[in-house]
């Protein structure tokens, strides 16, 4: 096998491997949740700003960007896929920002509760790999602006829109822990499990 061929490949091996990696990180925050939730100075958050809402919209939009472009049957509508895809994204990490501003604006301030820690700790670490993500579609950028065949931006189209779908699956399952996993939640699966 030549090294043209496995460069492909490769890049998806280890884009598995960092995506499994990611995953740990955030099911061990999704342990430490669920055993702080446990103390007694635990308070759920009391409300989901609509503009996670609108964030989840616009990451589902990111990933179905990145799925045209990589699909995309010229280099313009590949560009047309890219631009999309990071557009989207960025708007994405401005609406995360604007739910911020609208927790602290009801006084719902990292210090004020561990929830608040949490929520804020999650999403900040969540905002940071799409903005790792936007770096990695940097180099799709580059290549295509330097004239690389359009089978070569495919395959980093296809490794873009499947890390955009890794990350719009996690935030969905961050998304349901702050939100609808409460101690009341936990405590009506232990009863269904004795």
């Amino acid at each position: 096998m030549n090294g043209a061929a496995s460069r492909p490949a490769a890049a998806m091996i280890g884009l598995w491997v960092f995506m499994s990696v990611v995953s740990m990180l955030f099911f061990l925050f999704t342990i430490a949740f669920l055993m702080r939730m446990a103390v007694a100075d635990w308070r759920a958050l009391p409300l989901v700003p609509w503009q996670l809402w609108l964030s989840s919209a616009l990451l589902a939009g990111a990933g179905i960007a990145w799925r045209a472009a990589a699909r995309a049957p010229t280099r313009t509508a590949l560009a047309r896929g890219w631009s999309a895809g990071c557009m989207l994204s960025l708007l994405f990490l401005a609406a995360q920002l604007w739910a911020w501003q609208a927790m602290l604006a009801l006084h719902l301030t990292v210090a004020g509760n561990p929830a608040n820690s949490f929520f804020y700790l999650i999403t900040g670490l969540h905002g940071v790999h799409v903005l790792g993500g936007l770096a990695g579609a940097g180099v799709l950028g580059w290549r295509l602006a330097q004239g690389a065949t359009l089978e070569r931006l495919h395959g980093t189209a296809a490794l873009c829109a499947q890390y955009w779908h890794f990350l719009l699956v996690l935030w969905l399952a961050m998304f349901a822990l702050l939100f609808l996993v409460t101690p009341d939640f936990v405590q009506l699966c232990r009863n269904l499990l004795r």
